[in-house]
């Protein structure tokens, strides 16, 4: 088990190890919970709300072609009921 350290009142830095398993990064939300009698800590990767979806544009675009979308959506629509 590796220590953790108090830079400031507003700051922990934690082990290299335990960044790496929560394979944490710059300006990530983690939320904290903590147990004050037991003086336990757990910290939990909040799902960021900016994700990078700009490397997936285009990918399946070929199954689509020749596909009127609407006309698409209205056949699936019909066959709910």
């Amino acid at each position: 088990m590796a220590n953790a350290y108090v830079i400031d009142g507003d700051s922990i830095r934690l082990p290299k190890e335990s960044s790496q398993k929560l394979k944490l990064k710059e300006g990530m939300e983690l939320k904290v919970l903590s147990d004050e009698v037991d003086g336990v800590l757990i910290l939990k990767v909040i799902a960021g709300k900016k994700k990078d979806f700009s490397g997936i544009k285009g990918i399946g675009k070929e199954i689509w072609q020749g596909i009127d979308a609407q006309e698409y959506v209205n056949q699936e629509r019909s066959e709910w009921n």
